[in-house]
């Protein structure tokens, strides 16, 4: 049986996933969901600042999963999968997916996710996942390369509507976790880049070729020009349209 939710919301926080990781070691139970207004120091990968002003749907999830630490992974990608289907069913419009954590509509960012935690060894202590999803703000308050719903819906969503439909769907899929082929099978059907040629910026050069599929551990396999399958673990990945 899963735990009930228990849905905390503040006005404005430096960070949903800083306080939800605070929280979990102070033996916060499991499904305990921080939800902010506003985030002031809001990040993506790679410690990257994350713009989340009001308008958007930021917050962060505490769960204990009974995986191995070499498992989690398989968590942000279930997370997408799940944050997907309930804004598609919610919305009707079609959103896909870009590794190796991004919401996309159109050709345009319209979330993502990011995942925090605390192992010992090879089990999870506990791990913060964290999404972000632009909802309802103008083109003013949104980077560049960025998109809201609204913007191609041209209406207001209600937030709390979608921030409970994606809590439930995640809490769902949760059972999921134990089957990683299909979760990695249901990612690579709604991605973006399926199989299209890419360009992954690494932390040392860049990597380009055939967007092939994504390993079980979360790797996206590249087939480059030599033929060869490579496994790409992290970067930032393009579209390239040659």
């Amino acid at each position: 049986m899963v735990a009930s939710l228990k849905i905390v919301h503040h006005k404005r926080l430096q960070s949903t996933n800083s306080t939800a990781y605070r929280l979990a070691q102070l033996s916060a139970p499991e499904w305990t969901v921080i939800v902010a207004d506003v985030q002031t120091k809001g990040r993506g990968r790679g410690r990257k600042k994350w713009e989340s002003p009001k308008g958007g749907l930021w917050f962060s999830i505490l769960l204990r999963p009974n995986v191995s630490s070499a498992k989690l992974p398989l968590l942000q990608f279930l997370a997408a999968i799940a944050t997907r289907k309930a804004l598609e069913n919610q919305t009707g419009l079609s959103v896909r997916l870009k590794w190796p954590n991004d919401l996309v509509l159109g050709n345009a960012k319209l979330g993502g996710i990011l995942i925090e935690s605390k192992t010992l060894g090879d089990s999870v202590s506990f791990a913060i996942l964290g999404i972000g999803v632009n909802i309802n703000q103008t083109k003013s308050q949104l980077p560049p390369g960025a998109v809201s719903l609204r913007l191609v819906s041209r209406k207001k969503h209600d937030l709390r509507t979608l921030l409970r439909a994606i809590l439930d769907q995640i809490k769902s899929s949760s059972d999921d976790l134990d089957n990683a082929s299909r979760i990695m099978e249901e990612w690579w059907h709604n991605c973006i880049h399926r199989p299209l040629r890419v360009q992954v910026t690494l932390p040392k050069g860049a990597v380009s070729g055939i967007s092939k599929g994504i390993d079980e551990d979360g790797a996206l396999l590249i087939e480059t020009d030599g033929g060869k399958i490579r496994k790409v673990s992290e970067g930032s990945l393009r579209l390239l349209y040659d």
